[in-house]
Order: structure tokens, then sequence, then C-alpha cells
């Protein structure tokens, strides 16, 4: 499952993974973030990663290309994640990314939460 939600006046859109990614969620979620991304200004994101369990070959295609083509619009991803692997992916892009990357264990979320506000 992915979801993807922005509330009107939260400073920051939220990512949710749980499970198994399908086509249908990755084109639901791009076409959100895209519209978000297209009313200006940087977007905020918290990824929470509950449990990835892999993607559909079809989605799999598509993030990676929408990923680094809107990096440019995205200020501050705050990854919510207990995945060591997860920790070490993000920990190692955020040298070479223009987008403050931060992890956060699952137990601060609300952490995560109050430091993109704060950003």
């Amino acid at each position: 499952m992915l979801t993807y939600e922005k509330k009107p006046k939260s400073d920051y859109g939220e990512i949710v993974v749980d499970g198994k990614i399908s086509d249908e969620e990755m084109n639901t979620a791009i076409d959100k973030m895209k519209a978000d991304l297209d009313k200006g200004g940087k977007l905020k994101l918290l990824e929470d990663i509950r449990a990835f369990e892999g993607m559909e070959p079809a989605a799999f295609f598509k993030d990676p290309r929408f990923g680094i083509s809107m990096m440019k619009g995205v200020s501050h991803v705050a990854l919510v994640t207990d995945a060591q692997w997860l920790k070490v992916v993000a920990e190692t892009f955020s040298f070479v990314s223009p987008t403050q990357i931060k992890v956060f264990e699952r137990a601060k979320i609300d952490e995560a939460r109050a430091w993109l506000s704060a950003a």
C-alpha cells in the first residue's frame, strides 16, 4: 500500500508505505504530489515506511524517474522507518541530494513532524 496526502493547512505532505506498492497506487500518489508541486514553492515530505514488501514492476520503473524529477521541488524529507537498510540508503543519498533528509525511528514520528513544521 502506498498513499500520499497533504492536508490543506499542513506544512508538509505525508507518504505512507505499508506492504507492496501497486502501479495504481503509485500513479495516484504521483498525480497528487505533482498537483502540490505545481502550486509553487517547496514541498516538505514525511515518508512513513511501516513495511516495504516490494513494488509491481510498472510502479518500480516509475518511481526513480519521478523521484529524480521532483527532488528539485522538495526542500525537506523526514524518513520514518525502523528498517536499517532504508536508513543507510537515506543517509548515503543525503550527501548528494539538494534536499535536507533526516531519518527518524518509527517511535519518533511526532519528532519528525515537528522537524518538518519548524523547517
